[in-house]
């Protein structure tokens, strides 16, 4: 079920490392198309690509006489582009010549065999002019066979060509090894360093009812598919979750100096409803990584009769410049790790009495829809608190209402406007006011006092009082209003002789008689009886909770099943799970901060629940979360997941309630 309702797949990073099949490339290169017949020149062949490659032929050279070389050389490059990794490997001769006559010549093509097959090269062409070229260059010098050292400007020329050629190997072998190691630490041997979840939380040091925002994270630098199979409980705190992208949306972030991708997988707004040393419990996902792994090829140049013989020490032909990479899929399980709440309790001193647990910053306004009705009308109080805190778990105002008011208990409902940085919203507490009997009466200023944990303070706003004049309404009836006002009635002693009509028969005959006699014993013993019940209740608070807990479940359930054609999937979801969850503390007399999946499936087995009921606790709740997290699924799911419930809750008050009537007999 959980990997129906809520499985959200990332497959996000697109690193990919390959080796390409590459086009062999064999290329010849002049280092100036004019020169004139004191200069000298460089005619560079150069073989990328290639794979069995031998039996090099150069041109003849026709016409130029050969000063130098050939001389070698090679280089070798890795390229990224989109994600994808070429790596480029090309082997070059270069021969220094000199022309031997002016007038425009070509130097045929160089031909190589390369798989079996013979490949050649492009030709040359070249203007040569009579004596050295002019432009202010330096010209090389000609060898001169009467010199005592004809060769030493060439040595010269194959020295500095050495020199840039070992000082680009290096900065090869440099960039190759950077690279090597980046792509090792990608292997299976590091994956907890590749991909992980954690916890960010702005505030680890809050006071009851202060907010702490939260943010759970999937960190990885891997290509990846996985799944969040379990959800934090956030047990001990009252929770709001933020809207966040979904599918989420990737960012990077540096982490010990390595770039990550970045998801985030959940951010909620946390109020803690009790002091002391809280946890936030570990979100869990279940996946498959894509590493690398290491495969070393052949080097295509080792057996080469031409090229072989030149590069044996060369280090960039060694056999760790062959290596490649391939995939390898590992399965793999994260857990975030848990994060330790210190919660301060509210300070006592300066407690106003008004004060009924609001934390944050709040106003108030209070409105009143008639000042002027009679006893058959209604009017209607409502006090609104507005701001960013713990809305809801406000409890209801303190109002000094005169009793003649007939006000009833408020209906309360709240509504989150805002969740970003701060859960804001409103509560409203609406009151009904049924006057019993006529006069002007006035309703006090009505105190509200908050914690503000920003300024360390309590504050206390009020409204302003309400005047309410109150007449005779058409049904007043001043004696239905007494009753109601004053309990029990207080008649006048019947004065004067009895009628000799109504003393027909001994009283001791009539049955009204010993019924006077038996209704007070009954009446008496019935009163005993509940007497006892109410005072096992009274020192037991336990037992009181656990004979309410279906009642007040069955309301939730009420509560949701007319939220369900409302298309409101959160409110529906949470009437649900408040009921399961409330429940289960009050029917095992589990306190809030205690509870949990594991404490009260512990509980429940000592009960000697069957095991299928308490599988089908555990799913229901899970489910609830789920849904909670993830909005999806129509309105026949939130029917299924309503019957669910109501079958949950029915079949355990079925096996508790035998227990239960034993415990409370026990009490009695």
């Amino acid at each position: 079920m959980l990997k129906k309702s809520f499985a959200w797949i990332f497959i996000l990073i697109g690193l990919h490392i390959s080796t390409f099949a590459q086009e062999v490339v064999f290329t010849a290169q002049v280092s100036s198309q004019r020169v004139g017949t004191k200069d000298q020149l460089q005619v560079t062949y150069t073989l990328s690509n290639a794979r069995d490659a031998g039996n090099f032929q150069p041109p003849s050279f026709s016409g130029f006489s050969i000063e130098g070389g050939p001389y070698q050389s090679n280089n070798t490059s890795i390229n990224v582009v989109n994600g994808q990794t070429r790596q480029t490997s090309a082997v070059s001769l270069t021969y220094v010549l000199r022309p031997l006559r002016a007038g425009s010549v070509t130097i045929p093509p160089a031909k190589v065999d390369v798989g079996g097959k013979t490949i050649s090269s492009n030709s040359l062409k070249l203007d040569v002019v009579n004596g050295a070229i002019a432009g202010g260059r330096p010209q090389q010098r000609a060898a001169d066979p009467f010199d005592d050292d004809p060769f030493a400007a060439m040595r010269m020329m194959q020295q500095r060509m050495m020199q840039q050629q070992q000082q680009y190997r290096q900065q090869q072998n440099q960039a190759r090894q950077q690279q090597s190691a980046e792509l090792q630490s990608m292997d299976e041997k590091n994956i907890s360093k590749n991909i992980f979840i954690r916890v960010d939380v702005d505030k680890t040091n809050p006071h009851v009812g202060e907010q702490i925002t939260a943010s759970y994270k999937l960190y990885t630098r891997l290509p990846m598919t996985v799944n969040l199979t379990q959800l934090p409980s956030l047990n001990g705190f009252w929770s709001q979750d933020f809207q966040i992208p979904n599918p989420p949306k990737a960012r990077e972030e540096v982490v010990n100096g390595q770039r990550y991708q970045v998801f985030l997988l959940k951010r909620s707004a946390l109020f803690p409803q009790q002091d002391g040393a809280l946890e936030l419990d570990a979100a869990k996902a279940e996946g498959v990584v894509r590493v690398l792994q290491q495969v070393k090829g052949r080097n295509p140049y080792a057996d080469d009769p031409m090229f072989g013989s030149f590069f044996m020490d060369d280090p960039f032909f060694n056999d760790d410049a062959f290596v490649g990479y391939n995939y390898k899929d590992v399965p793999v399980k994260l857990s975030s790790p848990p994060v330790k709440i210190n919660v301060r309790p509210l300070p006592a001193k300066d407690q106003p009495a008004s004060f009924t647990g609001a934390v944050g910053d709040f106003s108030i306004q209070a409105s009143l829809d008639k000042k002027t009705l009679s006893t058959d009308d209604v009017a209607t109080l409502t006090f609104t608190v507005s701001g960013s805190g713990n809305l809801k778990l406000i409890s209801n105002p303190k109002v000094a209402f005169a009793g003649e008011l007939g006000v009833s208990d408020p209906l309360v409902t709240d509504t989150i406007t805002g969740r970003n940085p701060a859960i804001t919203g409103s509560k409203i507490f609406t009151y009904t006011i049924s006057p019993q009997m006529p006069g002007d009466f006035t309703i006090p200023p009505i105190p509200f006092a908050y914690y503000d944990a920003g300024s360390g303070q309590y504050k206390t706003v009020q409204t302003q009082p309400f005047k309410l004049q109150v007449t005779k309404g058409k049904n007043y009836n001043p004696a239905i209003a007494r009753d109601q006002a004053i309990p029990g009635d207080i008649h006048d002693i019947t004065k004067g002789e009895l009628q000799p009509d109504t003393v027909q028969r001994p009283l001791a005959g009539r049955a009204g008689y010993w019924a006077l006699y038996l209704l007070p014993i009954l009446a008496f013993t019935g009163l005993l009886i509940w007497k006892r019940r109410q005072d096992a209740y009274a020192g037991n608070t336990a037992l009181f909770r656990n004979k309410k807990a279906n009642k007040i479940a069955w309301k939730r359930l009420a509560t949701a099943r007319k939220l369900l054609p409302q298309q409101e999937h959160k409110a529906f979801y949470e009437e649900v799970s408040k009921a399961i969850w409330l429940y289960l503390s009050d029917k095992l007399a589990i306190p809030l901060s205690n509870l949990s999946k594991d404490n009260v499936a512990s509980e429940l087995e000592h009960k000697q629940v069957p095991a299928s009921q308490i599988e089908q606790v555990s799913h229901l709740i899970l489910e609830c979360e789920m849904a909670l997290y993830s909005p999806s699924g129509g309105q026949k799911q939130r029917q299924h997941t309503l019957n669910e419930a109501s079958t949950v809750i029915g079949a355990l008050e079925q096996v508790l309630k035998t227990k239960n009537n034993t415990t409370l007999q026990h009490a009695g």
